[in-house]
């Protein structure tokens, strides 16, 4: 059976761009799942840069990559770390759902008002999520800066905090089963808090938009999930996990080119 892949915002636009015309391979877009936190973030940058009809075009286009008549969409994070930290399935949430909803009502849209309306919704969604991911961001630097948090001391910490974010006890699973599931996020988070930690003029608040990167990797605790992405920081902080071989950093130019995009998305999912 063939892997999957899901794209951070840049891959997402380029790929957008790139067959924006003309269908990608059939079999390909099967292939192809879509990160609510990507998604997200390419429909407020759309809706806020471009006219409504140049961002309803775009959005509609995404037809042309992803499989037309189901688009599939990983879920929210807190769901995903649920799942894959603690192998728990958080109860219903309306808000969950909610997002989901407004997600396909955008990938269906028919008009300007109708995206319009679900992109405010989802940027609503997803400013609460940045909200609450620099808080607990804060709480680790602030435990940093007092105590460096090494090893078993920091993952002990990071676990409390994502085990409080999804309402579950800490102590239900081994830290190190936890660790282990979320390798790559476990070790992004490490880097990040370490250089933030030693910048005392550093304000989690004003670098949202940096803390829902790291989100992106919760996401290969699956392991047919690959991560396609042109930012080289995730390969830069992630060296030890075995999850770290499913980021792949590609080029502006390879995503350019159809054939070559084309050929770079059955690499990776073969």
């Amino acid at each position: 059976m063939a892997d999957l892949v899901y794209f951070d915002t840049d891959v997402f636009h380029r790929i957008g761009e790139t067959f924006h015309d003309r269908p990608l391979a059939t079999q390909l877009r099967d292939r192809i799942v879509l990160s609510p936190i990507t998604f997200i973030e390419v429909v407020s940058h759309l809706t806020l840069k471009q006219s409504g009809a140049d961002a309803l075009r775009h959005i509609q286009a995404i037809h042309n990559w992803v499989n037309p008549e189901h688009a599939q969409l990983l879920p929210w994070p807190t769901i995903a770390i649920a799942k894959a930290g603690f192998n728990k399935v958080l109860p219903d949430d309306d808000f969950i759902h909610r997002v989901e909803k407004t997600i396909n009502i955008c990938l269906s849209a028919e008009s300007v008002e109708q995206l319009r309306d679900s992109a405010g919704k989802l940027k609503d969604a997803l400013d609460k999520m940045k909200a609450s991911t620099a808080q607990d961001f804060k709480r680790l630097v602030e435990a940093y800066r007092k105590d460096p948090l090494v090893g078993e001391r920091f993952s002990e910490v990071w676990v409390h905090g994502i085990a409080r974010r999804v309402r579950i006890d800490p102590a239900s699973c081994p830290i190190t089963d936890i660790v282990a599931a979320m390798s790559a996020y476990h070790e992004y988070e490490y880097a990040k808090v370490k250089v933030a930690a030693e910048n005392r003029d550093y304000d989690p608040a004003k670098h949202s938009n940096d803390l829902s990167d790291s989100e992106q990797l919760v996401y290969l605790a699956d392991p047919p999930l690959h991560f396609l992405t042109c930012d080289g920081g995730y390969s830069k902080r992630v060296t030890k996990s075995e999850q770290g071989k499913r980021i792949h950093r590609v080029s502006i130019e390879e995503l350019a080119d159809p054939g070559k995009a084309e050929a770079l998305l059955t690499e990776v999912t073969s």
